[in-house]
């Protein structure tokens, strides 16, 4: 209890606010850097366009009209990269004895991979590690999907699937727990252990996406196993006016309607002070497979959120809040009553249970809510550097309902969920910058975190208080065409877990602590040719769901293990990367990764009968595990309108213990295409391509149980490590989008159709929880509106 008070005291104190005195302006660092980007081809304006001040590992947005800020520089030399989707990165020596103004044009090229982009007081991912970036168009093109479908543009990453609306993002084959989500600079905490457990995550407040595959535990904080997630919002207005954004989105399959808006701000009359509105709605219905709809796959979401930024001289503030809430329905089929029933289902080609369409969503289904409040800022500190911190509170909601209600008819009346949980988050981290210092720049900061876990109706996870703290230091080293990186951190963490086992309260402490580390370089062989390795290690305790559940969570049993250890990761990187002026880029990463003490489901035989009905179990072991792999990203300009794009992901995880693979893992995966953008046509563009998914054959041995009817049901599923079915046969799919830009009175206007499976393919993805009940959704066409607004109030 000591040392729980402790930890309570210390967050408290970081909570409240430094009053500081404003620092006296320095005679030599008051300089500015300011300019505007355009497009060479056409001369309009880029915006989010993102320019990297190298030396001091910072980096801005262009406004609305391509126009971008760097202030308090100090005299000397610069290098300034600039880069945004679909053009080629300019990078430029600039010599600053005064303030300078540097307009830059960019040339337009097929595509942009790989790039690492900061922004503003955002965290920035280390250089060293492979990255992906979604921005511009490329996110454009992915409005009214969910983050984790967001997220498969980049090379490397899949997603976990619950039937057609619920996805998280996997990483090199790691999800979950080793996955982190950096949400506007604070690190998103729900009850992200859950297969069927989106982030919490509004993709429509994004302006950037930036995946760190790598283990990034240094940075970002202990789990950071699998890599990293950058979720990055435009950084406000920093000139007079305002600008706005309405986006709607319409989809055939579960006829969805998402219509999403942003408003940002700043005025004359105080230009120091801006702020920015955002709200999104969202509705669809029940999905279609190439047969039959989906029963009760439902979904419904309304978001918001509001930033105000102050910036004045040498320090700045920011409050930000957000708040997601949502409602997903959970395919009805997946509900069985009994073994025989499971078998049955199994076995069917179609569902035991359909309906036609409807938006209704009944039981069972999930409602989340979830609110983020989050105040951060920064003040230079003379010379010497930079000191931010960040400070946020979030609450998590959960309520997950069964499918039948109680046979007590009160107790139905009140439909209570079965299980709630509500998962209260404080966190604090403070970060110092420091200058330059004969080409090596750095970072040295601390965090600390405290949660509170509750739980009210049947038990899955206990109540719990989980401490964690950090300390890290990371230091960067350029000079010519290499780059080194080196760092470490070390991080406590402390459950304080509450039972009640045979009527008796115990309150069981574990505690966990570790360090982690990171070394790697960057070598620019000539404009084109840059190689870069990376090795870090990353280490992730358990967590309470993997320690202590025991019975049902919706379609499934999952049972924990009290006993498991620590995961430690071990993993290296290397890339090569090329870039051309005009025609080809790409970019090719190997990974290797060791995991000690790897922790994942195993099914369990065989299924466990319950009051309920029958249900998949599995439960939480733990072995030694290799994941590795390549990602591949090529893009070749033909001519100025015609290009292609390849991208492709192999993973090989096997699991020492049992010398064999290891289940749930992504199959191998291509996905290309052609596009066409004519040159006199602004906005217009066509594409045609498609994904080719393999059957997922590196599977435990004795992957195939028998499945003949007339057995008892206890000997149908008695594979010794296995699955429950086989995986499902490999699957290509057909997509296509159109799209233009078209003037209404000088109002720009985007209207783009995309279509998804458009050979309305019949496919299970073996990466879906509910593959052994139903197929994945069928054909489906999009259609997007964009429309930027842009007004001269001041």
């Amino acid at each position: 209890m000591v040392l729980k008070n402790l930890f309570a005291g210390l967050l408290w104190l970081s909570q409240i606010p430094v009053v500081a005195q404003k620092l006296p302006a320095s005679n030599n660092c008051g300089l500015t850097l300011a300019g505007k980007i355009t497009n060479q081809h056409r001369d309009e304006p880029l915006p989010a366009a993102t320019i990297i001040l190298e030396e001091l590992n910072q980096a801005i947005q262009t406004d609305m009209a391509g126009n971008y800020h760097f202030h308090d520089l100090c005299p000397g030399v610069y290098h300034i990269k600039t880069t945004y989707v679909g053009f080629d990165p300019i990078r430029l020596e600039v010599r600053l004895a005064a303030p300078a103004i540097r307009n830059l044009k960019l040339h337009p090229n097929t595509t942009e991979l790989g790039t690492v982009q900061i922004s503003g007081n955002r965290v920035a991912p280390p250089p060293t590690q492979a990255t992906g970036i979604i921005t511009g168009e490329a996110l454009e093109s992915t409005r009214g999907e969910s983050l984790g479908r967001v997220l498969e543009q980049v090379a490397g990453v899949t997603t976990l699937n619950t039937g057609p609306s619920i996805s998280k993002p996997i990483i090199h084959g790691l999800h979950s727990n080793r996955v982190l989500l950096l949400n506007n600079g604070v690190r998103q905490e729900g009850q992200q252990w859950g297969a069927e457990h989106a982030p919490e995550i509004d993709p429509n407040i994004v302006s950037t996406l930036t995946v760190v595959k790598g283990a990034a535990g240094v940075r970002f904080g202990s789990d950071a196993i699998g890599g990293v997630v950058l979720v990055e919002p435009a950084p406000l207005r920093d000139s007079v006016g305002t600008d706005a954004t309405i986006n709607l989105v319409g989809r055939s399959n579960s006829r969805m309607g998402n219509m999403g808006a942003t408003v940002n701000h700043n005025s004359a009359k105080l230009p120091a002070l801006s702020w920015r509105l955002q709200g999104t709605l969202k509705k669809g219905g029940n999905a279609k497979t190439p047969d039959y709809y989906l029963k009760n796959t439902g979904f419904s979401e309304h978001n918001f959120s509001a930033t105000i930024g102050y910036r004045q001289g040498r320090y700045g503030l920011e409050l930000y809040y957000s708040q997601f809430n949502t409602r997903l329905g959970i395919l009805s089929a997946a509900h069985i009553g009994n073994p025989t029933d499971l078998l049955r289902a199994i076995e069917s080609p179609v569902p035991l249970e359909t309906s036609n369409f409807s938006y209704k969503i009944n039981r069972p289904y999930q409602q989340v809510n979830h609110d983020l409040l989050k105040l951060s800022g920064y003040i230079r500190t003379g010379e010497a550097g930079r000191l931010t911190w960040v400070s946020s509170f979030q609450d998590n909601k959960r309520a997950e309902y069964d499918k039948h209600l109680p046979r007590n008819n009160e107790l139905a009346a009140l439909n209570r969920p079965e299980l709630s949980l509500q998962l209260q988050t404080f966190s604090n981290e403070l970060a110092w910058e420091h200058r330059p210092y004969k080409n090596i720049t750095g970072t040295i900061g601390l965090s600390g975190m405290v949660q509170r876990n509750q739980y009210q109706g049947r038990f899955f996870i206990p109540n719990y208080y989980n401490y964690t703290s950090g300390l890290f230091w990371l230091e960067r080293w350029r000079k010519a065409k290499w780059q080194l990186e080196a760092g470490t951190r070390y991080d406590y963490r402390l459950l304080d877990v509450v039972l009640y086992e045979k009527n008796i309260r115990t309150e069981p402490q574990f505690t966990y602590h570790n360090f982690s580390g990171t070394l790697g370089g960057i070598y620019e062989l000539n404009h084109y040719v840059t190689f870069s390795l990376n090795a870090g290690t990353a280490f992730r305790a358990p967590s309470a769901n993997e320690l202590f559940s025991r019975g049902r969570h919706h379609a499934t049993i999952e049972i924990g293990d009290r006993n498991l250890k620590s995961e430690n990761a071990y993993k290296l990187v290397a890339t090569a990367t090329y870039r051309s002026e005009k025609k080809l880029n790409g970019e090719l990463s190997f990974y290797h990764s060791y995991i000690r003490n790897y922790i994942f489901l195993e099914p369990v035989f065989p299924p466990e009968l319950t009051v309920a009905g029958t249900f998949l179990a599995f439960r939480h072991t733990q072995t030694n595990a290799t994941f590795k792999g390549a990602d591949l990203s090529l893009s070749y300009g033909f001519t100025d309108a015609f290009s292609a794009q390849v991208k492709a992901s192999l993973v090989w995880a096997y699991n020492f213990k049992k010398d064999d693979y290891l289940i749930f893992t992504p199959a191998n995966r291509l996905d290309a295409h052609l596009r066409y953008e004519p040159v006199q046509a602004k906005g217009t563009f066509l594409q045609v391509g498609g994904l080719l998914v393999a059957r997922q054959n590196r599977v435990p041995a004795d992957l195939e149980p028998n499945l003949t009817p007339g057995e008892d049901a206890a000997t149908l599923f008695m594979p010794k490590n296995g699955d429950f079915i086989p995986p499902p046969p490999g699957y290509f799919l057909l997509q296509a989008s159109l799209g233009t830009t078209i003037n209404i009175k000088n109002q720009p206007v985007e209207i783009s159709f995309t279509g998804h499976n458009l050979l309305n393919q019949s496919y299970r993805e073996y990466l879906n929880r509910f593959r052994y009940f139903a197929d994945e959704m069928g054909r489906n066409v999009v259609l997007r509106v964009r429309v930027p607004l842009n007004f001269n109030s001041k």
